[in-house]
């Protein structure tokens, strides 16, 4: 749909620096001109000012402007309608914070519009809330209730939810809405007589004008002192409630879908439009790409002022200064419009039909058309016919023809506007730290487990975050956002809030950030993301996100060489073994360690080293002298992870920076799979998510025995001649005493949860390299793989790791890595759940390990052959 600029045919600015809310405008013929019958334009602001405007022609002039009244409360919201008593005269409703008044538009001199000046006269006015209550309206709505044909009443919602009736200078009655929390928008159905509402839970509500008239308030007959003043009501219940899961934005009436057969109530939410029928019932529901700011119905045909009967379009206003138009779903016309629209309207100005009313929160009323404006001269032809170059034409119907294919083919470009980050990462630590305090650390829980050096001093780096904006202005509130490894303490807080990033500005600003390592976890990762959030001047919403790595300092340190180990594995690599005291020359240069403490560990065992991570576990590297093989052994199968992948990463980057002629290194892994150990940490894992279940539903049991106990005791102690507690006290503190007992075997067990989906991670994420190298495993397959094995590990109580694990390996085992027949069925899935054990589990993880082992691959033809026996297994 192509966008137009709606043209605007007259247009005046209401007010200077004044207010204007969504119901401060109404149309009607309100000086009750017999003759003409012709709209006028009624505007009210906050301030207090009403105005009305009649425009005949286009450009605005002083004679449109009909009258000017100063009111003295703020104007929440006017209306125009039959609300003048004992005659049909169109009177102007107002509505205050605790007032309504109704006023009409009367000619001097003359009636309609060959009267010399118009007057406000007040017709009658109501004190909102009754006998003295505290009454604050919100906004109000009118119509036939009660099937008054020739008169309008009105009512008025007040913050709290209350309605007030009034039927015209008389009060009716009050009723409460005891569903609201919040008022919300209001409507009346004058073909179901009932009033529409939205709920703070995000429901529409339709509430019968007699179920509200005949549950009334009403005093009770009691002699009591204290009873005097006390009411009671007759339940009110809704005719019907949809729920619509979004905020309410406006409420309209009429016959918007071409299913309807009277009228359709048409809901404007936040992020989508919804058409339900008279009963509540959702006949569409059309999801906006935009966010709307005001809406109005207006009749296709012009000649009718039926709107039940009539087909009805939808214009939308937007915050991107947008009009839309839509005729049931679909949108048929998109134009500029010339200000953020706060209320909108559709009527006859001037003698032309269609016209759009537009107001905006500044006071700037506009009448606007759509289409476009007839040429103001006519085309003559040239003396002298120039001769046409079909050449030239063709030429450049070409380019064109390429500039639009390139334009459509080209992905969207990031604005050039932006904020960027760059962070600076020492690799060694801070020379001078803080001086390590207990009674300090007690009161920060950050120090709780923070690491030493050898001077009693906390070990820490100061990582410095660049933040430049390309732009030429100033960006406001922009908030960076860090999030570290379980083994690095962040000593501020996760989230820094930046005031201003001045673009004209040739120097970053700088934001020192403060991390320090944890012992409490064994270390995963060393990546830290940065992310910024911030606003364009356009209000488009942006991120930035920077991604830094860590020195390897943060999560251990060099120690004497090692001998002992219960885990280990070797990689073979195709290239003559560096020195690993060149490899990791980083380790080694760390304040704090002494000469003769790194004489050590790097004289004569130069092919040794010895890594122990913050939480005491030692991790060590053994090279072969003669060959590119290295040992990595640790006496915990977690621990391996990360000092391997560092080794690799490393080794990776030396060989890659050697040069173009260097052979590029290869990586291999020849040993068993340690399935065995590996299945060992899933089975810790799943365990602990069992008792933590267990403890739960254990819990659940106590806290509901001691709710029980407490009702009875509760009931014994309201009766006049208790009963004998019969120990139900006794009974009551140990059922306590249990829960609390539990709580802290829950926040235990908890603990130790945590700590094992951190081994189950590293177990898996050492697991998946060792397959990569063993299977040869190209970027794509492996990526399949970590996807399907993931070392994101999660301990809901349902669907866990474990279960999601089994249902990813499964879906392999069917399709990509299926024996035989390679035609992919579709398979209904089953239901994930709990797993009752973890054997079928380890069952499939062994069968996708000997499949990939024997050539089988996720993308590609590499097969060597198929196991008959597996695809037995498997299924």
């Amino acid at each position: 749909m192509s966008l137009f600029q709606a043209r605007e045919w007259w247009a005046v600015s209401a007010g200077i620096q004044e207010e204007y809310t969504h119901g401060a405008i109404a149309l009607g013929n309100v000086d009750n001109d017999t003759e003409h019958r012709h709209l006028k334009i009624v505007v009210g602001s906050l301030h207090g000012m009403l105005r009305v405007y009649y425009p005949t022609q286009a450009e605005f002039k002083i004679e449109h402007l009909l009258l000017e009244e100063q009111l003295e409360h703020p104007i929440l919201q006017v209306e125009v309608g039959n609300f003048i008593p004992h005659c049909k005269l169109l009177g102007i409703a107002v509505l205050h914070p605790k007032m309504l008044v109704v006023y009409m538009l009367e000619g001097v001199g003359g009636s309609g519009m060959a009267a010399s000046y118009f007057k406000l006269t007040k017709k009658y006015e109501h004190h909102l809330g009754i006998d003295g209550e505290h009454f604050t309206a919100y906004n109000m709505t009118f119509g036939h209730f009660g099937g008054a044909r020739d008169q309008d009443q009105l009512v008025v919602q007040a913050l709290d939810g209350r309605l007030q009736f009034f039927e015209l200078d008389r009060f009716a009655f009050m009723q409460q809405l005891s569903t609201c929390l919040v008022p919300g928008v209001l409507a009346y159905a004058e073909s179901i007589d009932s009033i529409l509402t939205a709920s703070s839970d995000l429901c529409i509500e339709c509430y019968r004008y007699q179920i509200l008239a005949t549950s009334l308030l009403k005093k009770k007959k009691n002699d009591d002192e204290d009873a005097k003043g006390v009411t009671a009501a007759k339940s009110l219940h809704a005719e019907w409630r949809t729920n619509l899961g979004e905020t309410v934005l406006d409420i309209k009436l009429g016959r918007f879908s071409t299913l309807s057969k009277s009228f359709d109530i048409v809901v404007l939410c936040e992020f989508t439009l919804f058409c339900l029928r008279p009963s509540g019932e959702i006949i569409f529901q059309k999801r906006l790409g935009f966010h709307p700011s005001a809406a109005t119905l207006y009749l296709t045909d012009s000649r009718s002022d039926d709107e039940s009967s009539s087909q009805c379009n939808i214009i939308l206003g937007t915050h991107a200064k947008q009009w839309m138009i839509y005729n049931g779903a679909n949108l048929i016309w998109s134009a500029l419009a010339p200000t953020v629209s706060t209320a909108l309207a559709v009527g006859n100005m001037g003698g032309n039909p269609g016209m759009i009313v537009n107001l905006d929160d500044q006071g700037h009323l506009s009448v606007n058309y759509l289409g476009t404006d007839p040429p103001s001269s006519t085309v003559v032809a040239a003396s002298e016919t120039k001769e046409i170059n079909y050449e030239e034409m063709d030429e450049e119907h070409r380019t064109l023809l390429n500039i639009i294919r390139r334009s459509q083919g080209e992905r969207r470009t990031e604005p050039k506007e932006r904020i960027l980050i760059r962070a600076q990462v020492p690799a060694i630590f801070d020379a001078t730290g803080q001086h390590y305090d207990e009674d300090c650390a007690k009161g920060n829980r950050a120090d709780d487990d923070i690491v030493l050096g050898p001077d009693q001093n906390p070990l820490q780096i100061t990582m410095r975050v660049y933040v430049t904006y390309t732009g030429s202005n100033i960006i406001p509130n922009v908030t960076l956002a860090l999030t570290v490894p379980q083994n690095v303490v962040l000593m501020s807080e996760s989230t820094i809030h930046i005031d201003a990033v001045d673009g004209r500005s040739s120097t970053p600003l700088i934001v020192p950030v403060l991390l320090r390592p944890s012992s409490r976890a064994m270390p995963l990762s060393l990546e830290v993301t940065i992310s910024a959030a911030y606003t364009l001047e356009s209000g488009q919403p942006r991120t930035s996100i920077c991604a830094v790595k860590l020195p390897m300092c943060m999560m251990c340190r060099l120690v004497p060489p090692v001998k002992t180990s219960t885990f280990k594995f070797t990689l073979d690599t195709n290239q003559a073994p560096p020195l690993l005291a060149d490899l990791f020359q980083d380790m080694l240069t760390q304040p704090g360690s002494t000469p003769d403490w790194a004489k050590q560990v790097t004289g004569s065992t130069a092919n040794v080293l010895s890594f122990q991570y913050y939480n005491g576990i030692d991790v060590t590297i053994l090279v072969s002298k003669n060959a590119g093989r290295y040992r990595i052994q640790s006496s915990e199968l977690d621990a391996l992870w990360m000092v391997s992948n560092e080794l690799v990463e490393r080794l990776q980057l030396l060989y890659e920076a050697s040069g173009e002629d260097q052979t590029p290194l290869e990586i291999q892994y020849q040993d068993p799979l340690p399935l065995a150990d590996f299945f060992g940490a899933i089975d810790e894992h799943f365990q602990l998510r069992k008792s933590v279940n267990d403890l739960k539903a254990e819990i659940n049991d106590r806290a509901h025995e001691f709710r029980v106990i407490q009702k009875r005791l509760l009931v014994r102690f309201k009766d006049r001649n208790p009963s004998p507690l019969n120990a139900l006290d006794l009974l009551l503190h140990n059922t306590y005493h249990q829960i609390l007992e539990l709580s802290k075997q829950m926040e235990v067990t908890q603990n130790k949860l945590e700590l094992a989906a951190n081994r189950l991670s590293c177990s898996v994420s050492l697991l998946l390299m060792l397959m990569r190298y063993k299977f040869a495993l190209d970027g794509p397959n492996f990526s399949i793989l970590a996807a399907h094995l993931s070392p994101m590990i999660s301990n809901e109580d349902e669907m866990g790791w474990e279960e999601m694990t089994e249902a990813a390996v499964t879906e392999l085992l069917k399709t990509s890595l299926k024996s035989g027949n390679k035609d992919h069925t579709a398979v209904l899935a089953p239901e994930i759940g709990f797993l009752p054990d973890t054997k079928k589990l380890k069952k499939h993880i062994t069968i996708v390990c000997d499949r990939l082992g024997k050539g089988a691959l996720f993308i590609g033809n590499r097969n060597k052959g198929d196991d008959d026996n597996d695809a037995k297994n498997t299924e």
